[in-house]
């Protein structure tokens, strides 16, 4: 350990890149083609359908029903800026959204993907 670095200090940067490989691992996932049923996040997930934004955006669940998981991501993508919080900039290894509409709900993107999550509860999508 660092001697500049006190232990909250290592905890944190310990923290920060635990952030930084998962969301590398989650772009990974999300861009990578994938040729089971399941769709592109895993057996866990099921496909939800989809809907019209900036893209047409793919919408995936796991631990929830699929209407709720397209209820969030629509408010994600199509609720107004005033519903929502952004946090670092909303992008990048330490950047995300909570969505007002939804407490707790944490949303966070990628390159062609991104998911919002609540404990075990995942709406994920692709563009």
């Amino acid at each position: 350990m660092s001697p500049s670095l006190s232990s909250g200090a290592t905890g944190a940067a310990r923290r920060n890149r635990a952030w930084v490989l998962a969301i590398a691992l989650f772009a990974l996932s999300a861009s990578a083609t994938s040729a089971s049923a399941a769709g592109p996040y895993g057996p866990g997930y099921k496909y939800c359908g989809s809907f019209e934004a900036d893209y047409s955006i793919h919408v995936y669940a796991t631990h929830m029903p699929c209407r709720k998981a397209v209820r969030i991501q629509k408010e994600y993508w199509l609720g107004p800026s005033r519903r929502k919080t952004v946090v670092n900039g909303g992008i990048g290894a330490a950047g995300y959204v909570l969505l007002k509409r939804f407490p707790g709900w944490r949303c966070g993107s990628g390159s062609g993907g991104g998911q919002c999550t609540k404990g075990n509860k995942a709406a994920a999508y692709q563009d």
